[in-house]
């Protein structure tokens, strides 16, 4: 039976890699013989980035209270309590995406375990995540000599991430709806396994798309199924595989930038494009590479090349080819500046004029980047703009914020990014600044990195950061707690400890235990000093959209002083009481007394 092929099914979040590669990174230099294969699976249960099934009662303790250290030992004996059939095969399945990606190289029988020079980038705090993605990507390829999974003889012959862009490249030229739909993308990329199917890939995608209803719908995607796995009963399992798959995919591609992914406003359901401002580079790959695996005589010469950082070979190495991209991207952002009427800066123009045939490659690639920069903050302007005053707009992040069914349905970086966009509908900020990594339309790639806060709010009488979570277990107070308040702490010491410093947790729900956690850091302190810390449920925070709704629909103004009046207030109700459990409710009656301006 014929298989899809898949980047991971080990670990769906991208990010995630970072933690298993900077495990393995503890036992570079070593072979992965059979016993280090066991000890990484341990490692990673140590450093809690695999929990197994079974949890031993005398060792719950480290999975109740995550501020417990998990000892080796112990993470010993929670693996060998789990009775695996082959031990060794746990390490080497988590591993295995580090080696498909080019991260790391460490096999039984190939030498020491070696983190390549893409994986050392990727251990870096300062990495860009789009290019160590794209990067990978460009390298991964079916068949290969490192991988028995998808074999020439099973008829791979593909580059997923070339093939991809030539599919939707090719398929906008033959239809008026362009790019995929996410069901589109699930059937039709994770099946196609050779390059050279991608005529027949966009003959039944167009096919798809003429048949209407549910129920005929369905009728071919069984079909195509079974076509495609070589059966005449397809399970059902098999079909959901595809949509696994591809969901995975989709995460993994648009990390490189050269996709647009659009989203309904909960980022479930979604639809992959080229990105426009990347087409000069996409129609460069393609014109040297069209989709097919790379040949490699051994092992050796094929581990030689996903070590090398500078392989393959990109077409903008080329500085007439770099000039094109630069030319471009400066079109596309006049063109934009022209069609929404907006101006820009005398240094900004300066940027736009600057005579590209004056620059060498290095300074070539810094101006892209720059350009690249200024089209991204022009995009975000004009979001803004259509943000203001959209009542419609509005009423759908209150729906979202209030109702918990949804909540649980989005991602991180969904929530983060519905958050940005509230605190930005009130539009007299000086800058309302997510940490998330963006694309080039600045939509979210994934949530915030762990090191810094989630949005930062500067406003001309104070200043403040947003801290979002989707969590609401019991385990709230740990894993979101210490981090917001130290994230605070940096943020107190960057802005020289002003007096108006803030942060706002929000969360579907909060803990118990973290209103316990803020209340005494801001009755009393953390590290030596109070801080001013809100924590607020979605609900509650929706309150303060319904007053801006209402200001609006009575031609009134809102201001950062509403919200300055407010936070001031919930911080100083901690002066009056005596205890955490009644900060909360006193937090949520402040509350409606302000939207009803009754304070």
């Amino acid at each position: 039976m014929r298989k899809p092929w898949s980047i991971s099914t080990t670990v769906r979040n991208p990010e995630r890699l970072r933690g298993f590669l900077k495990v393995l990174k503890q036992l570079e230099g070593e072979d992965f013989i059979k016993e280090n294969q066991i000890k990484y699976q341990i490692l990673l249960i140590k450093e809690r980035l695999y929990k197994p099934n079974n949890i031993p009662q005398k060792y719950q303790k480290y999975y109740d209270d995550p501020t417990l250290e998990i000892p080796f030992s112990v993470a010993k004996n929670i693996f060998e309590y789990q009775n695996y059939k082959d031990p060794p095969m746990r390490g080497r399945q988590s591993v295995n995406p580090l080696n498909k990606l080019g991260f790391a190289i460490a096999r039984e029988g190939y030498g020491p375990i070696k983190i390549t020079k893409l994986g050392n980038l990727f251990l870096k705090g300062d990495y860009d995540i789009g290019f160590i993605f794209f990067k990978s990507l460009l390298k991964l390829q079916f068949p290969n000599p490192w991988s028995k999974d998808f074999s020439e003889k099973q008829g791979f012959d593909i580059v997923p991430f070339i093939a991809t862009l030539r599919l939707i490249k090719d398929l906008n030229k033959k239809s008026k709806i362009k790019g995929l739909s996410r069901d589109e993308f699930c059937l039709f990329i994770p099946t196609l396994i050779n390059a050279e199917y991608i005529d027949e890939q966009i003959r039944k995608i167009l096919l798809y798309r003429k048949i209407s209803g549910k129920v005929n719908k369905r009728k071919f995607i069984i079909k195509f199924a079974e076509e495609f796995y070589e059966t005449s009963e397809i399970p059902e399992k098999k079909i959901n595989n595809l949509f696994d798959y591809g969901d995975n995919t989709m995460r993994y591609f648009r990390l490189t930038r050269y996709f647009r992914i659009e989203t309904d406003p909960l980022g479930y359901h979604w639809r992959i494009d080229l990105e426009p401002s990347r087409m000069i580079e996409i129609e460069q790959l393609l014109s040297i590479y069209d989709g097919t695996a790379f040949k490699f005589k051994d092992i050796s010469e094929y581990l030689s090349y996903i070590s090398d950082i500078t392989k393959p070979t990109l077409p903008w190495e080329k500085i007439e080819n770099l000039k094109n991209i630069a030319l471009n991207i400066r079109k596309l952002f006049i063109e934009t500046l022209e069609k929404e009427k907006v101006t820009i800066s005398e240094a900004e123009m300066k940027i736009l004029n600057i005579d590209i045939n004056a620059l060498d490659k290095t300074s070539l690639e810094k101006y892209i980047s720059n350009l690249r920069e200024l089209n991204k903050k022009l995009k975000l302007y004009i979001k803004k703009k259509q943000l203001l005053g959209n009542i419609d707009k509005i009423k759908e992040i209150i729906e979202i914020l209030e109702n918990q069914r949804l909540l649980r349905k989005i991602e991180p970086e969904t929530f983060e990014r519905i958050l940005a966009e509230a605190l930005k509908i009130i539009n007299d900020e000086l800058l309302i600044k997510p940490n998330y990594p963006m694309d080039d339309e600045g939509e979210p790639l994934t949530h915030a990195p762990g090191n810094k806060p989630d949005i930062e709010c500067y406003y001309e009488t104070f200043k403040a950061i947003c801290e979002v979570t989707l969590n609401t277990s019991s385990l709230q107070w740990v894993q979101e707690g210490q981090p917001v308040m130290r994230h605070l702490r940096d943020f107190e010491r960057i802005n020289g400890f002003d007096e108006n410093i803030y942060c706002i947790f929000v969360a579907p729900k909060v803990h118990r235990d973290t209103y316990s956690q803020f209340w005494f850091s801001v009755k009393y302190e953390y590290d030596g000093r109070p801080q001013k810390i809100i924590p607020l449920t979605a609900k509650q925070f929706a309150l303060l959209l319904k007053k801006l709704l209402r200001y609006i629909e009575n031609g009134k103004k809102f201001t950062h002083h509403e919200l300055y009046k407010l936070y001031d207030l919930l911080v100083k109700e901690t002066t009056t009481i005596g205890s955490f459990s009644e900060w909360a409710k006193r937090i949520n009656k402040v509350l409606e007394l302000w939207v009803e301006e009754k304070i």
